[in-house]
């Protein structure tokens, strides 16, 4: 089903009949994702299970994707690797919510309705790092000397002590 992913679904019909999706979604599709990225290419791709699971309607989600985002070092493209998994349970209010195991995440669903869009969403925004950087320093387009320079250069008050210690204002010369 193209564009499946972005339909609202009742996640109580889908855990009842066992139902499985599997999913790839352009990730400039993902409105809350898209502003991170550096660039539009890239997909997430995995399946969402549907199960019915101490009465509740539970979701088996597993996204992998290689998400483009920016470097905050060097800010040059890099790639950020996601294969996640996920138990959600599906609620349709915060009581409902209140009462989830622990051993499932939580997601609020009013009147039991749910893409699985939002759901892949929010799990990659939950497996990006908040500061991306490249792993490697070696892959990362600024250099330790390059670092090392420009934190030498940027002693704004370097010479105040001396001023200061001196009594010696450009006043008084």
């Amino acid at each position: 089903m193209p564009d499946g992913w972005s339909r609202s679904l009742d996640a109580g019909q889908l855990a009842d009949r066992r139902t499985d999706i599997d999913f790839s979604i352009p990730l400039a599709q993902l409105a809350r994702l898209a502003p991170q990225l550096a660039g539009g290419a890239g997909h997430a791709k995995g399946r969402a299970a549907f199960v019915r699971e101490q009465g509740l309607a539970v979701v088996d989600l597993a996204v992998e994707a290689a998400v483009p985002l920016t470097c905050q070092r060097c800010l040059a493209p890099m790639v950020w690797p996601v294969a996640s998994r996920a138990r959600i349970a599906i609620v349709a209010d915060a009581d409902a919510a209140e009462r989830v195991a622990p051993e499932f995440e939580t997601v609020l669903a009013p009147g039991g309705r749910i893409t699985v869009g939002e759901l892949v969403e929010e799990e990659l925004l939950l497996a990006l790092p908040i500061v991306p950087m490249h792993a490697d320093r070696a892959d990362c387009g600024v250099s330790a000397a390059g670092e090392r320079a420009a934190e030498e250069t940027q002693k704004p008050f370097a010479g105040l002590a001396a001023l200061l210690k001196g009594g010696a204002g450009p006043d008084e010369e």
